[in-house]
C-alpha cells in the first residue's frame, strides 16, 4: 500500500520511528545495576520498572540528525531509550530508531564492562508508521505484544554486510557474496525480526549495514513497492556507494 501522502512517524532527534530492541546477556546482576546507576545519562523510572537513557551528560555528544543543541530546552532531558531487567540474566534496551541502536551498542560497551554484560541479539521492526495513525506508539508496545521471527539467512546477511563495508577487492567479493545468498534473501521479511549481533567479533559496521538495508526495504514498501526484496535493497545500497580508487 502506498502511504507516500502521509507523514512518517519520526523521533525528536530526526530519525524515522523504526524500533529496535537490543538483548543483553547479564553475567553479574549486582555489578550491572551498579554500573548502570553510575551513569549520569541513565535515570531510574520506578513507575515503569525501567531505567531511561537520556540525551544528556555522557551521551550529550552523540550525533543525530538533530543535535543536542538543536533540541528545544523545554524538551530536555530527552529519552533515547529504555532499559528493562526482565530476568537476572536478561537486560533489554528499547530504542525508537535504527540510528539510536547503532550508537547505543558502542556507547554502552564503553561504560558497561563485558565481564558483566554483553549484547547478543536484536529485534527490529521492518516497517514505518504513519504520524497521523500512530502518534503515541512505543517500542515496548510492539515488541511485547508479538513473537519475533528469526531470520534463517541472517548468518549470510551479516557476511554480506561486512563485505559491503570492508572488502578490499570490493566488486569481485561482493559479486561472489550476492551469488551465494541470492536465493535466500528474496523472501519477504517478517514485521518483527530477531537476529544475532556479532559486535565483539566484527565491530558495529556489519550491524549498521544490516539495519540500513532493512530501512531501505521499509521505505520502498511505504512508497508502495511491496515486492521490493532484501536482494533489491542490497543492490541499491551497493549502487549508491562511491567507487573506490582503482575500481571501475
Amino acid at each position: 500500500m502506498d502511504h507516500s501522502d502521509q507523514p512518517i512517524l519520526a523521533t525528536i532527534t530526526g530519525e524515522y520511528f523504526q524500533p529496535v530492541r537490543l538483548h543483553y546477556r547479564v553475567f553479574d546482576h549486582e555489578n550491572l545495576v551498579q554500573a548502570i546507576e553510575r551513569l549520569r545519562c541513565v535515570a531510574r523510572d520506578p513507575t515503569q520498572q525501567r531505567w531511561v537513557w537520556l540525551y544528556d551528560y555522557e551521551a550529550k555528544n552523540l550525533q543525530f540528525k538533530h543535535s543536542y543543541a538543536q533540541i528545544p530546552k523545554e524538551l530536555h532531558p530527552l529519552v533515547l531509550g529504555s532499559f528493562f531487567l526482565r530476568a537476572k540474566d536478561t537486560l533489554l534496551l528499547d530504542l525508537r530508531s535504527f540510528e539510536r541502536a547503532s550508537l547505543a551498542i558502542p556507547f554502552f560497551d564503553t561504560y558497561l564492562p563485558r565481564a558483566i554484560v554483553k549484547v547478543t541479539e536484536a529485534e527490529v521492526v521492518n516497517k514505518l508508521f504513519s504520524a497521523v495513525e500512530s502518534p503515541k506508539l512505543t517500542p515496548d508496545s510492539i515488541f511485547d505484544r508479538q513473537v519475533s521471527s528469526p531470520t534463517v539467512a541472517e548468518g549470510e546477511m551479516q557476511r554480506v554486510a561486512t563485505v559491503i563495508a570492508q572488502a578490499a577487492d570490493f566488486q569481485e567479493k561482493l559479486a561472489v557474496a550476492l551469488e551465494q545468498v541470492e536465493a535466500k534473501v528474496q523472501q519477504p521479511l517478517p514485521e518483527v525480526e530477531r537476529f544475532p549481533i556479532h559486535y565483539y567479533e566484527d565491530g558495529i559496521i556489519g550491524f549498521t549495514a544490516a539495519l540500513t538495508i532493512r530501512h531501505v526495504i521499509a521505505m520502498r514498501h511505504w512508497l508502495g513497492d511491496s515486492k521490493f526484496s532484501m536482494l533489491d535493497a542490497i543492490r541499491s545500497v551497493v549502487k549508491a556507494m562511491p567507487v573506490r580508487p582503482g575500481e571501475t
